[in-house]
């Protein structure tokens, strides 16, 4: 018997796992087929380009790897094997791969060029036979992308404004939502430490895991620490969660403690996304009390008051605010912006009310001339999400262009804009 086969199967079978994981971890998340003035490579020529993007909790080196432009021909180029600097993508981060036909300007400018009419794009294996990710996409438009509506997710649409090596929906429904610094007996950590905190808010729909992203007290310093991304059981906030982050410098007592402390002189906080450069939420803030938190009221709002009884990992209630803090409150409506936007064919809008109050929610074109009337009944205080399938009022689907969405809740008024892209 070859006593060396099994030896081979055994690193046959850790190949594979290693190419199936891959698969299911690198993405192509978005590309530009027709790149006329959006981004420049390192030379200043606006070629197309092709984003990937790591799911994963660890970094990934792409060389080796191959991409292609025809899926019948899987290994059209070989990303060079190198410059693992430069080709190794970090846990939630991304690459782009300059698809110019000018190889020669370095590891990440590939021999093939995308068509504007529509074709394939595919990573392989450095087998050059397992497919990582693969796609076929039609005609596209001038400047317009395409990519996943969230990053390393299955829906898909065109943005309008290209997010090349940066988040794809900055328009995650995520907030600072409250926060203590100046923790004295309040409230304290797993390990009996009363610790300064931060309260993170998911207003959104869907769970939001936020590994990989970034929290600062300095926004000149983005990437000042950044939430491991190999817990997503204790990092994934519920739709109308709470995340509580440890403002302690004692990271060593798990991913939810974070490298920085807040100053109750004042100072500042920012949320970033994994690209350490999108914005997700920032506030600059003055003197605290001890003992006191400041957060938003209602959950999610742009009303701030002080909290004499804190509420971490709780929604924020009246408890402990003055009488002028409950009148304000009386004047708080809010129409956000819809999300996504540019969506096909389905967006939803949210909004706010602090009473009750009959609300009326319509779609204009341009012109002026109603659309859609969505809502006109009577809603109870707190938030709102509703929404628009791209419909007109006799049940057909409306074209690609601008439309405005305007909400009526008694004396309050507001319009927006939105794109429907299809």
């Amino acid at each position: 018997m070859n006593k060396k086969l099994p030896i081979l199967m055994i690193l046959g079978a850790l190949l594979l796992s290693f190419s199936l994981g891959n698969a299911q971890t690198l993405l192509i998340n978005e590309f530009l087929a027709s790149n006329d003035s959006t981004l420049a490579d390192e030379y200043g020529d606006f070629d197309d380009w092709v984003e990937i993007y790591n799911a994963s909790s660890d970094p990934i080196d792409i060389g080796g790897m191959y991409i292609t432009d025809d899926l019948t021909d899987p290994t059209t180029w070989q990303i060079p094997d190198t410059s693992a600097d430069l080709t190794t993508i970090p846990p939630k981060g991304f690459l782009i791969i300059w698809c110019d036909k000018e190889s020669e300007e370095g590891v990440l400018h590939a021999e093939i060029k995308l068509s504007g009419g529509g074709e394939q794009i595919g990573i392989f294996a450095a087998d050059g036979v397992t497919p990582i990710d693969t796609l076929t996409f039609g005609e596209q438009t001038t400047d317009v992308s395409y990519g996943r509506t969230t990053d390393g997710g299955d829906e898909w649409a065109f943005f309008t404004e290209p997010t090349p090596g940066r988040i794809n929906n900055p328009n995650l429904m995520l907030y600072i939502n409250e926060f203590l610094a100046s923790n004295d007996t309040t409230f304290a950590d797993e390990f009996g430490g009363y610790d300064d905190w931060i309260e993170i808010y998911n207003a959104g729909d869907e769970p939001v895991d936020v590994g990989g992203m970034y929290i600062t007290d300095d926004l000149a310093d983005t990437t000042q620490w950044q939430i491991p991304a190999n817990r997503p059981d204790s990092t994934t906030i519920a739709p109308g969660g709470f995340l509580l982050l440890w403002c302690d410098k004692e990271s060593e007592q798990g991913v939810l403690h974070v490298e920085f402390k807040l100053s109750g002189g004042g100072e500042q906080i920012g949320l970033f996304a994994s690209d350490g450069l999108t914005a997700i939420d920032t506030l600059t803030y003055g003197d605290q009390n001890t003992d006191v938190s400041y957060g938003r009221l209602p959950d999610g709002s742009d009303h701030w008051e002080y909290f004499t009884t804190p509420t971490p990992g709780k929604t924020n209630s009246t408890t402990g605010i003055t009488d002028r803090a409950r009148k304000n409150l009386a004047t708080d409506f809010q129409l956000g912006q819809n999300f996504p936007n540019p969506f096909n064919p389905e967006t939803m809008i949210s909004f706010r009310l602090p009473q009750s109050e009959k609300v009326m929610l319509t779609i204009f074109n341009v012109q002026g001339k109603e659309i859609r009337n969505l809502i006109n009944d009577e809603f109870s205080a707190g938030s709102h999400r509703i929404k628009w399938d791209g419909r007109d009022n006799s049940g057909n689907f409306v074209a690609s262009g601008v439309y405005l969405y305007k909400i009526t809740a008694g004396d309050f008024h507001q319009a927006r804009k939105m794109l429907l892209l299809k």
